[in-house]
């Protein structure tokens, strides 16, 4: 082969090359660059959205709300505890599906703290579908994704999760996913305990990494 017919493939190769470059990377590369500011955009309510569902996991797993307000013996305000409980689930995954694209690229970012963030919205994810604790409160992927849809509404051409009212409002459309999980409340075994408990952990050290200052919330928050 002669040297003006490898010069050319060389140089036919490198055009393709950076055509591949031009028409993937610079999307992905910009893709990294937004996954940021989606999570600083996002930073406030996926914190609020942590804190809340972690909170009542520990008053779930250390100071017998399940035995207090939804047990078969409880009769005051058991709509309401139950309820709420559902709600706190529906709203984190709201917030999560509303920056779902934008986390596919965190685990990328050159800020530690929004790949470190990216890792644990991640582990959150896999310990809810995983089988390994059993049953109670395993929620795949697909009906993650579910529940976060219904918990969304377009506000000024913003995303945003519905607030607690408008959620009881439309809490029938979600019965398909949040009436196991309801029910598995009022059933609690030691299986689902060990699933939250693994819940919880994340959910605190995810606040942390939001709330890295502790500006938000500047007390101890317990693992349970």
């Amino acid at each position: 082969m002669s040297t003006a017919i490898v010069i050319a493939l060389i140089a036919l190769a490198g055009s393709v090359f950076s055509t591949i470059v031009t028409l993937l990377g610079a999307p992905a590369l910009q893709a990294r660059r937004d996954a940021k500011k989606v999570l600083n955009n996002y930073r406030e309510p996926l914190v609020a959205a942590s804190f809340e569902l972690q909170a009542r996991l520990y008053n779930i797993l250390r100071l017998r709300f399940v035995e207090r307000y939804i047990s078969d013996e409880a009769e005051v305000k058991r709509n309401s505890a139950i309820e709420s409980t559902s709600y706190v689930f529906a709203q984190f995954f709201g917030w999560v599906e509303i920056i779902r694209e934008g986390v596919q690229y965190l685990q990328f970012s050159r800020d530690r703290q929004t790949r470190e963030v990216g890792q644990l919205l991640r582990d959150i994810g896999e310990t809810f579908l995983s089988d390994r604790y059993g049953p109670q409160f395993m929620i795949w992927r697909a009906e993650q994704r579910g529940i976060g849809e219904q918990m969304i509404e377009s506000a000024n051409s913003d995303l945003r999760c519905l607030g607690y009212a408008s959620f009881i409002k439309h809490r029938p459309s979600m019965d398909e996913w949040l009436a196991p999980l309801e029910h598995e409340l009022e059933h609690l075994n030691d299986e689902g305990r060990v699933r939250l408990t693994e819940l919880q952990h994340l959910l605190v050290k995810l606040v942390r990494q939001l709330d890295d200052r502790q500006k938000r919330y500047p007390f101890e928050i317990k693992d349970a």
